[in-house]
This record gives C-alpha cells, structure tokens and sequence, in this order.
C-alpha cells in the first residue's frame, strides 16, 4: 500500500536499468511501473510504460515479457472500455506463452480472457477458457494464481446466472488462498 515508494523504487530502477543499459531490467522496471499505475487506476500513465515495455521485449527477444506486458495491456484496454482490444491483447497472450510452454502465465492469461468473455455474455467460452486455465495452474502447482482464476470464475458464474457455482468457486478460492496469507 506504500505506493509513492513503490513509484521511487521503479523509476529509480529504470533509471540504473537505462544507465547501464540493461535491457531487460528496464522493459522489467516499465513493465512493474506500468502496473503500478494501472493498480491505481491511472491506466492513461500505465499504458505507455507497458507499450515501452512491449517494444523492448520484442525488440532483445524477451518472449516471457512480451506475454506478460500484452496482458497487462489487455488489463488496461479492458479498464479503459476497449473490449476488442483488450480481447486481442489477452489472446496474444495467450498465445506467446502457450507457444514457450509457459503452463502458468497461460493458465494466468486465460483467466483474464475467461472473465472477459463473462462480462461479454459469452459463457460458453468463459467457461471452458476458465477450465482450461484452472487445468494448466494445476499442472504448475500454483495455488495462488489459482485462487485468483477462481475468483474472476465465481464472477463469470455469477454474470452467468448460477449463484450456487459462484458460491462453490469463490469456496474454493478461499480454501486455496487462505493457507498462503
């Protein structure tokens, strides 16, 4: 919750990441402050740090930040009230980690597309993209990302008119998450 602090500590590190010219520690610093911001709802500050981001992934060959940063710009097209873009921007990324084999970030960025489909009254396919993104947090064992899939899961339920399945994901959710706090 220290966010002025948070913000001096990435620009400072983007700041050493340009001076030495470490490229990955500075797509990394953008991408962290790009977030920053849109976790404070900033997403007009957000969204050029993550374009920055995304240029410098591309352009060093860094295909794990590539993904995370079109997900993360999904998050902030998504915010902004660009579903189009914020739906290519999950399925990039998508993409790019089903295609490094990266079963966690997929099963991560699926979640995002899973919910966004709900919101969309595409229930269908928010279901089985939900599925399928639980399944592959399984297989990495990550128990938190899974928490948070199941959550954005009981609001697709709830969107969907089944409060007893939202009650059962959010049940589940809880169960997962609370060891870990």
């Amino acid at each position: 919750g220290r966010f002025d602090e948070a913000q001096r500590h990435y620009e400072s590190a983007l700041a050493l990441a340009r001076e030495v010219g470490d490229r990955i520690w500075e797509g990394n610093s953008r991408s962290n402050l790009g977030l920053l911001h849109h976790e404070q709802g900033r997403t007009a500050q957000a969204r050029p740090q993550f374009e920055a981001a995304l240029t410098i992934a591309r352009e060093i060959g860094h295909v794990r930040l590539e993904g995370t940063v079109l997900c993360n710009l999904g998050l902030v097209f998504e915010a902004q009230g660009d579903l189009a873009a914020a739906r290519t921007h999950y399925d990039q990324a998508v993409t790019v980690a089903h295609e490094i084999g990266d079963v966690r970030l997929e099963g991560q960025f699926r979640g995002y597309l899973g919910v966004l489909d709900a919101r969309q009254g595409r229930f269908g396919e928010s279901r089985a993209c939900l599925s399928a993104g639980e399944a592959l947090l399984l297989e990495a064992s990550d128990e938190l990302s899974l928490s948070l899939l199941l959550c954005g899961r009981a609001e697709a339920e709830q969107l969907a008119g089944d409060g007893e399945a939202a009650q059962r994901c959010w049940q589940r959710a809880w169960a997962l998450a609370e060891p870990l706090q």
